[in-house]
């Protein structure tokens, strides 16, 4: 039987490409990994993704039967003969099936596509959706049966674009009474208190980490949320922050700055009292014990975890870790396909490392062209070599196999270190990532001791979950435990990643703990590497002690 392809395309910020074989996805990548530039955003198709999941594949956009795609802020339907025809100009291919979805419909088809549920409920939460009766989408609750995703309830919004040159939307003082009164979704209020506090957009992963640090500046028990109808608007919580700045006597940006650390918590305590208070509703209204949760708010995983150990009785739940727009990409595919064929089975086994992978002779072609000395070494003798460099102290560069999708490395486009240090978490900081101090890094555990080591609910694959670190290994694990006792988790599992877990196993036999500290190969304002010639770039431009690309390893000399 001839191979049935289906491409997913998502469009605007976050752009991707995904595909899907046979009724299974099978390719992921992001543009900004490929185009160098973060968050890639943009109206023109990402043919960068596309081409390089067509190349992986070996397969001609010809060999394409269906294509589906989705945007974000828009009205999709508009959009989509301008899109077919400059898809179709292209590639010099006459016709092919298109097929448009919303954009929370989108978010849910690719998180309960990677899920292993074949009937769930579906969350979605994000700062802003498609147009929907002149409104944006705000928060959507969708049910899953026989493949087809219908909704169930949703909740609009008025959203307002480019939050970051227009101070008046999140300045209570700079507010006029209509911006005042316009609902907001979740996404959005947290985004207004990114800007509030100077992170900027794309910002909310930095307000998540200095929360940590602060207290909320009032009460929030005021707010309830039973159900889709709550009250949420532009003005909301930034009337109280207006309050306290003119009792303080503060100017503005003094007042910011002194209370940066406590408007950060503020909005860190309200996520997670929502998302809290809307998946124990949806639990007591609806009877299915499955639950996936979709959209950029799901990116938050201390929210994550405190919703999940909040008791709510959903059995199973599932986050996608490219819960973002460029995981847009992958619910476009699945929908497509579906739509077109009438099938598709969910399953979780594809994850999560989708992207192209890098052979032997790209990896050697661009040692030689940086005139690099490396070795080559087996995978018992690599993970060996590894586990004594990280026991010295020394910082590693980990780039193996397939890229993972989402926007942290899970182990193939990594940098490791010896989670033991106590310096080390400011060496990495100053001397390798160029980031602010107060950031915090991820462990990386073996998945049969993820919960003796941290106090999780359910497993977390995915970094999408943080957890109280056990008090028995704080002071063991310093540089990844954070100033609130929590850590982001990766656990690692042998069938997923054999190599990973039999070297976290190995440093544990050396150094008593079975946990590596993991980040992102990337230095700061730049995507993760995605070739082994950004790779060296970025290895030769910070103080990185050691890389190994594949199975080469190269050590800078002292």
């Amino acid at each position: 039987m001839k191979n049935r392809y289906a491409l997913g395309i998502h469009v605007g910020h976050d752009r991707a490409a995904s595909l899907v074989k046979n009724g299974m996805v099978i390719g992921h990548i992001a543009q900004d990994r490929l185009d160098r530039v973060k968050y890639s955003q943009s109206y023109a198709i990402p043919f960068m993704a596309i081409n390089a999941l067509l190349t992986e594949e070996r397969i001609r956009a010809h060999d394409l039967s269906v294509v589906g795609i989705t945007f974000c802020n828009v009205k999709i339907i508009r959009f989509l003969q301008t899109l077919k025809e400059e898809f179709l100009y292209y590639y010099k291919i006459r016709d092919i099936a298109f097929f448009t979805l919303s954009h929370h419909k989108a978010h849910a088809y690719a998180a309960w596509g990677t899920s292993d549920f074949q009937e769930s409920l579906v969350l979605t939460s994000d700062g802003a959706g498609d147009i929907i009766d002149g409104m944006f989408e705000a928060e959507s609750l969708f049910n899953v049966k026989k493949g087809k995703i219908n909704l169930l309830e949703r909740r609009l919004q008025s959203a307002y674009p480019d939050m970051e040159h227009q101070p008046q939307l999140f300045n209570y003082a700079l507010m006029d009474e209509t911006i005042k009164a316009n609902p907001i979704s979740l996404g959005q209020k947290y985004e207004q208190f990114t800007h509030l506090i100077g992170f900027g957009s794309f910002g909310d992963g930095k307000t998540m980490g200095l929360a940590s640090y602060g207290t909320p500046l009032f009460d929030l028990h005021d707010y309830l949320f039973n159900g889709f109808d709550f009250s949420l608007t532009y003005g909301s919580l930034l009337d109280r922050v207006n309050q306290l700045k003119e009792k303080s006597g503060m100017g503005y940006q003094e007042f910011i700055y002194t209370y940066r650390h406590d408007l950060a918590a503020t909005a860190q305590a309200f996520i997670e009292r929502a998302l809290k208070g809307i998946l124990l509703w949806i639990s007591k209204r609806y009877k299915n014990r499955s639950i996936c949760l979709g959209g950029g708010v799901f990116l938050n995983c201390v929210a994550n975890h405190k919703a999940i150990r909040s008791a709510f009785p959903f059995e199973k739940v599932h986050i996608l870790p490219a819960a973002g727009d460029d995981g847009q990409s992958i619910g476009a595919a699945i929908y497509a396909y579906h739509t077109l064929f009438d099938t598709f089975i969910p399953t979780s086994k594809v994850l999560p490392y989708l992207g192209p992978k890098q052979d032997k002779k790209s990896i050697v072609a661009a040692l030689k062209n940086f005139k690099l000395k490396y070795n080559y070494l087996s995978d018992k003798a690599l993970s060996r070599r590894m586990v004594k460099l990280l026991i010295s102290g020394k910082v590693i560069g980990l780039f193996r196999g397939r890229s993972e999708l989402g926007p942290r490395a899970l182990g193939h486009r990594s940098i490791l270190a010896d989670p033991r240090r106590k310096d080390m978490k400011d060496r990495l900081n100053k001397e390798i990532k160029f980031r602010e101090s107060f950031r915090p890094y991820a462990p990386m555990v073996t998945a049969e001791d993820q919960m003796k080591i941290f106090k999780l609910k359910g497993e977390s694959p995915y970094m999408l979950l943080a957890a109280k670190v056990r008090s028995s290994y704080r002071k063991k694990l310093p540089a990844i435990t954070h100033i609130d006792n929590s850590a982001r988790i990766q656990a690692v599992y042998p069938k997923t990643e054999p190599f990973l877990h039999s070297l976290i196993k190995a440093f544990g036999k050396k150094s008593g703990v079975p946990v590596l500290l993991n980040t992102s190969f990337n230095l700061a304002g730049d995507p993760i590497v995605e070739s082994p010639h950004e790779a060296i770039s970025t290895f030769l431009n910070c103080g990185m002690d050691v890389l190994v690309l594949g199975n080469c390893i190269i050590e800078r000399k002292e």
